[in-house]
């Protein structure tokens, strides 16, 4: 289990000249993406369909004070813009977290801050959201039509990212921890043992009992595995679902980030 600290890392801001809208396009505060989150549908580089890392997209939001933020299936990036004239014109630092992943959702990472720094049109049209510049061009839709919130119930979570502090580790190879709640009750696996107990659910948090597990040896990544998510689900947690991952943030500044996935 690599551990990497979550560094912020500064990013040069774009320099992008304005674009004026025409009167079909956007509105010039870009007020109407505003409290919207976007998932990408399809990327398109150089003229030519562009496939992203496998179970990854592109995630946008745009928050109410002209925040942008990014993801691309590994670090997270954002900073000021300013959204008139139909472009997206990053006007200061961008912030990026600093965890360690695959070289391909490296790179990933890379091209997207990378595009968002040099400043892209936009164009809103209902639900779709297409971002463009001279050499790459990201479709997208709005998260409530494209992938809607899991219930937290009735989903298996399968765990990807340990969060511990300042700190994120990607899972072992060949482990998989996941958790499933129902019925006032949570069961799962560590990664190594099965594990079970109560879980009372309420609006954003859960409170967890006294969880059992079995009592298997596994190799020391995976019992370090085991030990962050133990150590996560004790007491009050609190939980957040958006589109299909789950984060739970318990005590200690321990937490697990969390993607459904097929039983």
């Amino acid at each position: 289990m690599r551990v990497v600290p979550l560094l912020t890392v500064l990013l040069l801001a774009a320099c992008a000249q304005p674009l004026d809208a025409g009167a079909d396009g956007p509105p010039d505060d870009g007020a109407v993406l505003a409290g919207r989150t976007f998932l990408s549908t399809a990327v398109v580089k150089d003229g030519k369909p562009y496939e992203l890392a496998k179970n990854t997209r592109i995630r946008l939001t745009v928050d109410d004070k002209g925040h942008v933020g990014a993801t691309a299936g590994c670090n997270g990036m954002g900073g000021d813009a300013d959204l008139s004239g139909g472009r997206l014109r990053m006007t200061g630092d961008v912030s990026m977290t600093d965890m360690g992943c695959d070289p391909a959702r490296h790179q990933q990472d890379e091209l997207v801050s990378g595009f968002l720094q040099a400043g892209p049109r936009w164009e809103l049209s209902g639900d779709k959201l297409t971002l463009r510049t001279d050499t790459m061009e990201v479709t997208m839709l709005d998260q409530e039509s494209a992938e809607p919130d899991r219930p937290l119930t009735g989903v298996r979570w399968q765990v990807d990212t340990v969060l511990d502090g300042q700190s994120a580790s990607s899972v072992p190879n060949g482990a998989t921890a996941y958790l499933e709640f129902a019925d006032g009750r949570v069961q799962g696996n560590t990664g190594c043992n099965t594990l079970g107990g109560p879980a009372v659910l309420a609006e954003k948090t859960i409170t967890f009992g006294d969880l059992f597990t079995t009592r298997m040896a596994c190799a020391e990544d995976v019992n370090r595995l085991e030990r962050a998510v133990l150590e996560t689900l004790k007491g009050d947690v609190t939980w957040e679902v958006t589109a299909d991952r789950l984060t739970l943030t318990g005590p200690g500044g321990h937490g697990l980030q969390l993607r459904a996935a097929q039983k």
